[in-house]
């Protein structure tokens, strides 16, 4: 491999966070996907191969456009032509005129949707792999690299199809991973606090309650060390 190209995929490795052997594979792997939005507008799941595997940003893409192509989620085709169909023709041109290793550097505009739900049943278990839109130069976490490591090296034929929900973003912005049932790899830990001695607001709440005398009794006067005003008399 010339040195101008060794150099390149490096970069790449170093946006994806690890190996990127499986993005090095010629010819890349068609693989069928049964593609549907949530929540479900459409009355069937229409069939979009995917043919290329270029950046999560980019999956994602193109199977928004593919769904809306078919025609069969009309609301989706409706917004999709409305508002992203010129995006999508700029990202085309610009993945074209790029070819070779390239491609896989571009950073191309955020998709319309925020994740893409990638499950497949082998008849003994379920291989789930969720594909989320990625910021720009850092694709860590977007899980296209455990996605083709699945599809290449995980038993998945050429005849196999994958179930692939479209997810947009919440009222927050955030992916839905709550929905599906899915740890938010980006949240904070939550401290592992020790219990209080404090009782809490509604043991204090039921004593006052339980003894209305303390609700009309004033305070005991001040006893503190600080100096009172000059003109204040208890």
């Amino acid at each position: 491999m010339p040195s101008d190209d060794t150099s390149r995929w490096g970069n790449v490795a170093v946006r994806y966070g690890g190996p990127v052997a499986d993005l090095q594979i010629t010819p890349q792997a068609c693989v069928r996907c049964n593609v549907n939005r949530v929540p479900n507008s459409a009355t069937s799941q229409p069939v979009i191969v995917v043919n290329e595997w270029i950046s999560e940003d980019h999956l994602l893409w193109t199977l928004c456009a593919g769904l809306a192509a078919t025609g069969l989620d009309p609301d989706w085709t409706r917004s999709f032509n409305a508002y992203h169909r010129l995006h999508w023709a700029h990202i085309q041109a610009m993945v074209q005129r790029a070819q070779g290793i390239n491609r896989f550097l571009l950073d191309i505009r955020s998709p319309p949707i925020v994740l893409a739900q990638f499950i497949h049943h082998d008849g003994s278990r379920v291989h789930d792999y969720p594909i989320t839109a990625t910021s720009i130069g850092d694709r860590s976490r977007g899980n296209l690299l455990k996605l083709l490591h699945y599809v290449y090296h995980g038993g998945f034929s050429s005849t196999d199809t994958f179930t692939v929900a479209l997810h947009r973003s919440s009222v927050t912005g955030s992916p839905p991973y709550a929905a599906l049932g899915l740890p938010d790899p980006h949240a904070a830990p939550v401290p592992n606090l020790p219990p209080s001695d404090r009782p809490s607001s509604e043991s204090g709440l039921q004593e006052l309650l339980e003894d209305p005398e303390r609700l009309t009794t004033p305070p005991p006067p001040y006893r503190g060390p600080s100096l009172a005003p000059p003109d204040w008399a208890p």
